[in-house]
């Protein structure tokens, strides 16, 4: 199960992340970035609260900063993410992808 929730700071959308992001929550979080692309000045992915992450919430993430490029903001961080999770991100090269903090 996956919680979203979304608020916006200084225009920028921030989606705080509770749970398991995986092939059957990532609808919902692709949902919530779609519904906020055309009007965001970036996004922020807060995973403190995080527990799992797939290839399919690997893939929104991928997807997220490629429409963000094509709209000229290309600003789409992740904070908070656990050891773990910042494992899957060297490994796939996301770090050298997305800001990472």
């Amino acid at each position: 199960m996956l919680n979203i929730q979304k608020t916006v700071r200084d225009d920028a959308v921030v989606l705080e992340l509770e749970g398991r992001l995986d092939t059957v929550s990532a609808p919902a979080l692709q949902a919530a970035v779609e519904e906020s692309v055309g009007d965001a000045a970036g996004f922020i992915f807060d995973f403190k609260k995080l527990d799992y992450i797939s290839s399919a919430g690997l893939r929104i993430l991928l997807t997220t900063q490629q429409k963000m490029e094509e709209t000229g903001r290309p600003d789409v961080t992740v904070c908070g993410a656990n050891p773990a999770t910042l494992e899957v991100f060297k490994v796939t090269g996301f770090d050298n992808v997305l800001n990472i903090r």
